[in-house]
C-alpha cells in the first residue's frame, strides 16, 4: 500500500499538529505501508518517512500555528509538487491533512482523474473555529459578518470531498456530522496516539533549576492564545500567591509574551522556560514534572494530543472538564470548563495528595496504553481497504453496465 501524504504546514516542527500526522505515518508503516508525504519547504525531516518539499517562498520561514504571510503561495507550491510526485509515484491513495491539504488532494485527484485516486482526509478541528481561535475575525468586522458565513459554506463543500473523514477528536466528530451534516458512514473517531515505549525506556529526566523541595508543573506545546496560555498566567499566578513550593517548567514556543509575564510578575524563580525541545527529547522533560497541566478550551472541536504523552509518562493532568478531555481522562466532570481557580485548586490538590496522585498516574499510563499506534494503523488500513474495495465493485459495475448496452 502506497500512501501520499500531504501536510500543507512546515513539516517537522515539534508541535501538536504535526506529532499527529508523524503518528500516522509511523502507524501506517507498522503495517508496512509506505509514506510518501508532501509538504512546504521548511521543517525538518523524519526518519522512516519519505519527505518531498516544495520550492521555497521567499520570506516565509515561520513554523508557528496560526495564518501567517506566505502560506497563500506556498500552498500553491505544494500543489505542484504533490502533482508531479502523484504522477510520478502512482499511490494507491491520497491521505491530505488539514482542510488546506484537503483542496490541495481534490485538486490533484482531479488532474489524474483517469487513476480514481481515492481521496482522505485527517481533520484535526473546524475551519472556522480554529481561525476565530487564532483571532482572525476580531481583526476586522467585516470578516466576521461577511466572511465568516463564508468560510463556514467553503468548509461545508470541502468535507463533501473525500470518500472519508478521520476526526482527531470526539467534538471533531459531532462538528462534522451534527454542524455539517456529513453522514455518519464517511466518519471515523480516530483519536491521537502515542508510544508508550519511549517513556518506559526513559531513564535520565531532565535536571531543572528549581530547589529540590520544589513541586513541578509541567506544560508542552504552542506558548499561543489559541492553547489556553492566558489562562495559563492566570492560574500560575494565583498558585504562586497561595503557597512557594510549586514550580512550573514550560516547553514551547515562541517564549517572548511569557519571558515577559515572568519577568514583569517577578517570577524568574517559579518559571523555566525551556523553549523549543525535540519530540525525541520530551519523555525527558515530561517525566521531571509531578503534575502537568492542560490550560486549553477549544471551540473548534481539535483534540489535544498532549494528555496522551501525559498520560504515558505517568502525569496525573489538570486541565478543564470538557468532554474530550473527560472521555481520555476517565474522571467524572466537575468545575467551570473556562476558570483558572479551577486549575490552580486541582494541582494544588493533587501535589498535596501523593497517594491520589500516584494512583492516578498509573491509571493513566495504563489507559495510554490503549492508545497504541499499531492499533491506529490497523484501523486506517481497514477504511483503505473499504475504500478501495468499493472502488473497484463500483467499475466493474461500470464496466458491466457498458458491455450490456
Amino acid at each position: 500500500m502506497k500512501v501520499l501524504h500531504i501536510a500543507p504546514t512546515p513539516f517537522f516542527s515539534d508541535r501538536g499538529c504535526h506529532i499527529r500526522i508523524l503518528s500516522i505515518a509511523r502507524a501506517l508503516a507498522l503495517t508496512n505501508a509506505q509514506n510518501i508525504l508532501c509538504t512546504y519547504h521548511h521543517g525538518h525531516d523524519r526518519d522512516g518517512i519519505t519527505i518531498h518539499r516544495a520550492t521555497a517562498v521567499p520570506g516565509y520561514t515561520e513554523t508557528a500555528a496560526g495564518p501567517q504571510k506566505g502560506k497563500l503561495r506556498a500552498d500553491l507550491r505544494l500543489l505542484a509538487l504533490s502533482f508531479r510526485i502523484a504522477r510520478q509515484q502512482k499511490p494507491d491513495i491520497i491521505h491530505a491533512h488539514l482542510h488546506e491539504g484537503l483542496l490541495i488532494g481534490w485538486l490533484v485527484r482531479v488532474l489524474l482523474a483517469w487513476r480514481r485516486i481515492p481521496l482522505v482526509v485527517d481533520i484535526q478541528g473546524g475551519l472556522v473555529g480554529e481561525l476565530q481561535e487564532h483571532g482572525f475575525f476580531a481583526r476586522a468586522r467585516w470578516k466576521a459578518q461577511i466572511l465568516k458565513p463564508a468560510l463556514r459554506l467553503l468548509e461545508y463543500g470541502l468535507l463533501r470531498l473525500p470518500r472519508h473523514i478521520f476526526c482527531s477528536s470526539a467534538n471533531s466528530e459531532a462538528l462534522c456530522r451534527d454542524h455539517y451534516h456529513v453522514p455518519a458512514r464517511r466518519l471515523t473517531l480516530l483519536d491521537d496516539r502515542v508510544d508508550v515505549k519511549t517513556y518506559t525506556n526513559c531513564r535520565h529526566p531532565v535536571k531543572l533549576p528549581f530547589p529540590d523541595h520544589a513541586r513541578i508543573v509541567v506544560y508542552s506545546g504552542s506558548l499561543l492564545p489559541i492553547k489556553g496560555i492566558e489562562n495559563l498566567k492566570m492560574t500560575v499566578l494565583e498558585l504562586a500567591r497561595r503557597r512557594d513550593d510549586i514550580c512550573f517548567l514550560l516547553v514551547g514556543y515562541p517564549t517572548e509574551d511569557l519571558e515577559v509575564f515572568r519577568r514583569t510578575e517577578q517570577l524568574l524563580g517559579r518559571i523555566h522556560l525551556e523553549g523549543r525541545v525535540s519530540f525525541d527529547q520530551l519523555p525527558r522533560y515530561l517525566l521531571a514534572a509531578d503534575v502537568a497541566v492542560d490550560p486549553k478550551v477549544s471551540e473548534s472541536g481539535e483534540g489535544s494530543g498532549k494528555l496522551l504523552h501525559y498520560m504515558a509518562a505517568g502525569l496525573p493532568v489538570a486541565t478543564f472538564p470538557t468532554a474530550h478531555n473527560q472521555l481520555l481522562l476517565g474522571e467524572e466532570p466537575s468545575g467551570r470548563s473556562s476558570d483558572p481557580h479551577y486549575l490552580a485548586d486541582r494541582i494544588e490538590k493533587l501535589l498535596d495528595d501523593e497517594t491520589e496522585r500516584r494512583r492516578i498516574g498509573e491509571r493513566n499510563r495504563r489507559k495510554a496504553g490503549e492508545y497504541s499506534l499499531n492499533s491506529a494503523g490497523q484501523l486506517i488500513l481497514s477504511i483503505y481497504g473499504q475504500i478501495i474495495r468499493s472502488g473497484v465493485i463500483r467499475q466493474q459495475d461500470s464496466n458491466t453496465n457498458g458491455e450490456v448496452q
